[in-house]
C-alpha cells in the first residue's frame, strides 16, 4: 500500500522557526509507531520525525490531554540566534533560500508507505524572553540578515469587530482577514495565524505576550502583535516588547 497523505504543499506549514513542531495524524494505515521515516529536503533548513511521548509540562503541548500518547513529531530545524539574544549588534547568521519544498517520506516492515509535503516560504527567528524597544530590536534583526516583521508577517486579525480598540486603527493584516481584533486559525495567513499559542512549543523559546512590528503609525507609535490571539494594538516604540525576524 502506498499513500499520499498530502503531496500538493499548499498547506501546514508555510513558515517556520527552529523548533518548531507539529503531529501527522496516521489514521487507518496501521500502527503508526512501525514507520520508519526520511526528509526529503534541500536547504538551509531541515526536519526530524520521531515516534515520541508529548511533552509533559502544563502548558506544552497543551492540544494535547492525554499525557501518556505518544505521536509522530516532525520538529524544524533551522537558522537560530540563541547565543546572541543579548548582544545589540549579533553577527550575521545564514538566511535561507526561500521557497523550501519538505516530502516526508514513511514506511513499515511490509513496505507501506506514506507521504506527506509541504513547503516553507518565510523563517523566523526569535529572541527569546530579551525585550528591547523598536530601534534596538531593527538593529538586532538587521545586524542578523533578517528584518523585522510586518503586522502581516504575523497575524490575519483586523481592527474592526469584537476586541477592537482605537489603538489598532491603521494596521494591516494578512489576508483573508478575520474580521476581528483576533487571528483566525488559517494557513498562509501570518505566523501566530498558522501556529496558534507559540509558548505551547516547548523548546521554541516563544513567550506569550507583546511582538514588536516595523509597521509604524506615528513617528512614536508602533504596532505590536499579541501572541496568544494574534490581536493588534499599538504603544510607545521607545518601550520594551519581545522581538522576532523574519526573511524574506
Amino acid at each position: 500500500m502506498s499513500c499520499v497523505l498530502s503531496l500538493g504543499y499548499l498547506h501546514f506549514p508555510t513558515t517556520g522557526s527552529d523548533g518548531l513542531y507539529f503531529d501527522l495524524d496516521i489514521i487507518g494505515a496501521g500502527d503508526a509507531r512501525q514507520f520508519s521515516w526520511r526528509v526529503i529536503t534541500n536547504g538551509d533548513i531541515g526536519a526530524t520525525i520521531r515516534w515520541r511521548l508529548s511533552n509533559q509540562g502544563v502548558n506544552e503541548d497543551r492540544w494535547i490531554t492525554d499525557k501518556v500518547k505518544y505521536v509522530t513529531r516532525v520538529t524544524l530545524h533551522g537558522p537560530e540566534a540563541r547565543s546572541q539574544w543579548n548582544d545589540a549588534n549579533p553577527s550575521q547568521i545564514t538566511v535561507p533560500s526561500l521557497p523550501q519544498k519538505f516530502e516526508l517520506v514513511g514506511r513499515d516492515s511490509s513496505g507501506n508507505e506514506l507521504r506527506y509535503g509541504f513547503v516553507l516560504k518565510q523563517w523566523f527567528v526569535n529572541r527569546g524572553s530579551k525585550t528591547v524597544n523598536v530601534p534596538r530590536q531593527t538593529t538586532w534583526c538587521d545586524s542578523l540578515g533578517y528584518r523585522m516583521p510586518k503586522v502581516s508577517d504575523l497575524t490575519n486579525a483586523t481592527c474592526s469587530g469584537w476586541n477592537s480598540v482605537s489603538d489598532c486603527r491603521g494596521a494591516v493584516g494578512a489576508t483573508p482577514s478575520s474580521g476581528n481584533n483576533a487571528y483566525q486559525r488559517r494557513i498562509e495567513a501570518g505566523f501566530f495565524t498558522e501556529w496558534g499559542y507559540m509558548d505551547h512549543y516547548a523548546d521554541a523559546d516563544f513567550v506569550d505576550g507583546r511582538y514588536w512590528t516595523s509597521d509604524v503609525i506615528s513617528n512614536s507609535y508602533n504596532f505590536y502583535v499579541y501572541t496568544s490571539r494574534g490581536d493588534i494594538n499599538s504603544i510607545y516604540r521607545t518601550l520594551s516588547y519581545y522581538g522576532v525576524c523574519t526573511t524574506p
